[in-house]
C-alpha cells in the first residue's frame, strides 16, 4: 500500500509504510491512498498507526518481538493472497460484476488522489446565492454558509504567509486550513446540487397543481 502525504502545503508521494517518516509524516499530517474516502490525519489511519506502534516497540526493545513478527507474517500472507486476484481492490458488492465485464482490473482501480491543496478551491458563492434565489431557499443558504466558510479558510491561509503577516500559523497549520477550505467547498458543491433538485422537485409539484 502507497499513501500520498500533503507536506508543507504539497502534495508528496506515493511513500510505503517504510518511507513515510523518512518523509517527514507526523501524526497530524493528512494522508491518503487507494481505497480512502478522503484524506485524513496519519493517525486515524489504522495501518500507519500499527506500523508506528510496531517500530517504537522494536526500537524500545532491541528488535522485533516474537508476536509482532507473527503479525507481519501473517500480515504479508494476507497480502500475497489479495494480489492474486487482480480484482481485488474493487468492492466486494461489484467485483463479480467487474470479472464478467472483461475489462482490465487497472481499469477499474485507476483514482486520483484527493483535490490539490496547493490550489484555491472552486468558488461557489454566487452559485450557491443562485440556488437561494430561485430554487430552494433552505438548502441553498446552507450552501451559502459552506461557500462563506471555505472561501474564509483558504483567506486565512494566504493570510498567514504574506507580508508581514509573521508567521501566523505554521507549515503544517496552514496546510490543514487548506484541506479544510477544500472540504468545505465540497460540502458546498453537495448542498448546491440538493438545492437544484429539490427546486426542479417543487417547481414540478406547483406547475402540476396549477396547469
Amino acid at each position: 500500500m502507497r499513501y500520498f502525504a500533503m507536506i508543507d502545503g504539497r502534495r508528496c508521494g506515493p511513500y510505503t509504510l517504510d518511507e513515510l517518516a523518512a518523509a517527514g509524516v507526523s501524526p497530524d499530517t493528512y494522508v491518503w491512498c487507494k481505497g480512502m474516502a478522503d484524506w485524513e490525519k496519519a493517525e486515524d489511519v489504522a495501518d500507519i498507526c500499527r506500523y508506528y506502534r510496531r517500530r517504537i516497540f522494536d526500537l524500545t526493545h532491541g528488535g522485533p518481538s516474537r508476536p509482532a513478527m507473527h503479525r507481519e507474517e501473517n500480515a504479508e500472507e494476507r497480502s500475497s493472497s489479495v494480489e492474486e486476484d487482480p480484482y481485488a481492490a474493487v468492492p466486494a458488492r461489484f467485483r463479480g460484476i467487474a470479472r464478467k465485464s472483461g475489462i482490465p482490473p487497472e481499469n477499474f482501480m485507476a483514482e486520483e488522489p484527493g483535490p490539490d491543496a496547493s490550489r484555491p478551491p472552486m468558488p461557489t458563492m454566487l452559485l450557491s446565492l443562485f440556488m437561494t434565489l430561485f430554487c430552494f431557499p433552505i438548502t441553498g443558504l446552507i450552501a451559502m454558509y459552506f461557500s462563506f466558510k471555505a472561501r474564509k479558510a483558504w483567506e486565512e491561509s494566504q493570510r498567514s504567509v504574506a507580508e508581514g503577516s509573521r508567521n501566523l500559523y505554521t507549515p503544517k497549520e496552514r496546510e490543514q486550513l487548506r484541506i479544510e477550505a477544500h472540504d468545505l467547498s465540497r460540502r458546498a458543491k453537495m448542498w448546491i446540487g440538493i438545492s437544484f433538485f429539490l427546486g426542479i422537485i417543487v417547481s414540478a409539484l406547483v406547475g402540476a397543481r396549477f396547469f
